[in-house]
């Protein structure tokens, strides 16, 4: 609960939420820089110094005319957090989350900048999933790697986890010539290969396999944002299910030895356009691989990635810096979330688990309502901003699955990744989707005969109003 302009060495009556190793920690560092600590709350320990369970912060901060709060209880469960947060009733509160050290939370109370994306799986109450790569330095040490999309948020950090993994080379491919001069900068690694290419483009698509022969590839490029594909649906077939075919047969045609296709949970069941195509590429990749030899390919999804391009997190930052408001399509929505860095691993560790056209789902928990994310952030960072309901924008779920059917996912040797050897799903002819696709890119359909072909298919694509086509 930040109060902008409050002098950083200005002398504070401090309240430590937790009487444990990083409580004591962060009292003596507080105590040590002249600041003054009235005590502790803590649910399970008594010590003089501890003036109250958790419930009590509000009747601690009264009668000792606490200004400063610091919550000191990394393991706390997610919900408990909430609820904590939500319970106060004081404004003007300054307020650190995390037991950071005392010189990180003394230069400026916890701003919207300060929580990291494992902050706020905290908040949203799920514990970010770390994978064993050991096996995948393994399989990918040495190798000539692609990875489309590249200058995107997933791509980017994709890229970078391959290089640390120990492969001989990284062709970073993507049509934002921005982003790649970006990242080349950034990374300055002499195993970068940086090709500026649209995945739509078979030719040039054919060239860049041929000359830089990939072991390994990556499929990350696709057009994500809902409503923007709502509005260009002949763009989201020929990108999201082109495109992908198109890398895949390359990938084959020089003999990779894996490649891997960057799904959604958007795919199931989709109700947009977006997802739809996604499907579509699933299934196309499933049709492949029953003819691509020594090439493996396997899809990979997930769900809502925290702080990459256009994230609900990414919105939320934008809308506190502005002093609000927050807002929210609907008070029910749910998705699930999960880290950059969660992604970037599962993309690798899918290379490795399952067979040829499977389909890797990780188990991300329960969902999150986005309203609980929203009114935890306002509550830890910004209480004078407010949450305002708009609406459901075009294609846009309540809630997202990863699976049709769970009970149809079969365990791997990680314990948060699943398999889809057998699936109860929506299945469309391969000969169908590239007749669609063939119309698209010659011209012959346009946007509305692509997107009823796309509801004959069977996908839940709602109607537009006219206030929504416009």
């Amino acid at each position: 609960m930040t109060q902008v302009g409050d002098p950083i060495d200005a002398r504070r009556r401090i309240l430590v939420v937790g009487f444990g190793v990083a409580g004591h920690g962060i009292a003596a560092d507080a105590r040590a820089h002249g600041h003054d600590v009235v005590g502790f709350l803590d649910d399970a320990k008594q010590d003089p110094e501890v003036l109250g369970v958790l419930a009590d912060v509000n009747r601690v901060v009264r009668d000792h005319d606490v200004d400063s709060v610091y919550f000191a209880i990394p393991t706390i469960e997610a919900h408990r957090l909430r609820e904590f947060l939500a319970g106060l009733e004081q404004t003007g509160l300054t307020l650190s989350i995390l037991p950071r050290t005392y010189k990180t939370i003394s230069s400026e109370a916890v701003s919207v900048s300060d929580l990291t994306d494992v902050d706020v799986l905290q908040l949203v109450g799920r514990e970010p999933v770390k994978h064993d790569l050991l096996h995948a330095r393994t399989m990918v040490g040495g190798k000539r790697v692609l990875v489309t999309g590249a200058a995107g948020s997933i791509g980017s950090r994709l890229v970078e986890h391959l290089l640390a993994l120990g492969v001989a080379e990284v062709v970073a491919l993507d049509w934002w010539e921005t982003g790649l001069f970006h990242l080349e900068n950034r990374l300055h690694d002499e195993r970068l290969r940086i090709v500026v290419a649209d995945v739509k483009n078979e030719r040039r698509i054919e060239r860049v396999f041929d000359e830089r022969r990939p072991e390994l590839v990556f499929h990350a490029a696709a057009y994500k944002h809902v409503p923007l594909m709502e509005h260009n649906p002949t763009e989201a077939v020929v990108n999201n299910a082109f495109g992908a075919e198109n890398v895949l047969r390359q990938a084959i045609a020089v003999g990779a030895s894996h490649a891997v296709y960057v799904s959604t949970d958007k795919a199931v069941r989709p109700a947009n356009v977006m997802g739809s195509t996604k499907r579509l590429g699933e299934l196309l990749l499933r049709d492949l691989a029953a003819t691509s030899g020594e090439t493996k390919l396997t899809a990979v999804r997930f769900g809502n990635v925290l702080q990459s391009n256009g994230s609900v997190m990414e919105t939320f930052r934008r809308q506190i810096e502005a002093g609000g408001p927050l807002t929210v399509t609907h008070r029910d929505v749910t998705r699930f979330f999960m880290t950059i860095d969660e992604a970037a691993q599962l993309i690798i560790q899918s290379a490795l688990l399952g067979s040829n056209g499977d389909i890797c789902v990780l188990d991300m928990g329960e969902p999150v309502r986005i309203m609980d994310l929203a009114e935890s952030l306002v509550h830890a960072i910004a209480p004078q901003v407010r949450i305002e309901v708009t609406q459901l924008r075009p294609g846009e779920k309540l809630y997202e699955e990863l699976t049709y059917n769970p009970d149809l996912a079969t365990s791997t040797a990680n314990s948060k990744v699943f398999i889809l050897q057998v699936e109860d799903e929506m299945q469309v002819p391969v000969e169908r989707i590239r007749a669609l696709i063939e119309r698209v890119r010659s011209g012959a359909a346009d946007d509305e005969e692509t997107v009823s072909e796309l509801r004959d298919m069977g996908f839940a694509i709602r109607a537009q109003s006219p206030a929504e086509q416009g």
